[in-house]
């Protein structure tokens, strides 16, 4: 799809975890067009609008006003490839603000697929590498991880993991924006 440099188009922005609703305010104050979809979730007999991406939101711009967008207190980068601020197909944003507005329950999807080889990068488990067998609970992965001959079975946090298969064209867009960092 072809961008036009003078239009605004959506951009993915990386924004430091657990900022995303104050970034989003304040883009929202200076005049910008945000993002940030959310879905609900409870802790403690209160319900919280928790990110379905956690440390990114949605930002409409024209390219040539990247540098007040990073200029944004909690703003890390642009979302890019190849060193070009890589520009997000509105019909996937139009999809995506459907999904949240339908009220539908709603959870952040960690990008993996079983069968993949995958890297544990957080907790106890740290160093680890297994495959992954399924997605239990959501939010909770089954990585396999082989040793004598014999199978260990290990449910770990996806935000624990990097992938380290190769990046396959089918995989959905939005893997980019995950843990596959």
């Amino acid at each position: 799809m072809a961008f036009s440099s003078s239009e605004p188009s959506w951009f993915a922005l990386h924004v430091r975890i657990k900022t995303e609703h104050q970034v989003a305010t304040i883009l929202r104050s200076k005049g910008y067009e945000e993002f940030l979809p959310t879905s609900n979730s409870r802790k403690r007999r209160t319900t919280h609008d928790t990110p379905l991406f956690p440390g990114y939101l949605f930002c409409r711009i024209v390219p040539n006003a990247q540098g007040l967008i990073v200029s944004t207190p909690g703003v890390i980068r642009i979302v890019s490839f190849g060193g070009k601020a890589a520009p997000i197909d509105p019909e996937e944003i139009h999809s995506i603000q459907l999904v949240v507005k339908s009220g539908a329950p709603t959870h952040p999807s960690p990008g993996f697929h079983p069968g993949e080889l995958v890297r544990i990068e957080d907790g106890p488990l740290r160093g680890a590498v297994g495959t992954l067998i399924s997605v239990r609970k959501p939010h909770r992965l089954a990585v396999s991880i082989t040793m004598m001959m014999r199978t260990v079975i290990a449910e770990v946090d996806p935000q624990w993991l990097r992938s380290l298969s190769p990046w396959r064209p089918s995989a959905p867009a939005s893997a980019s924006c995950g843990p596959r960092t």
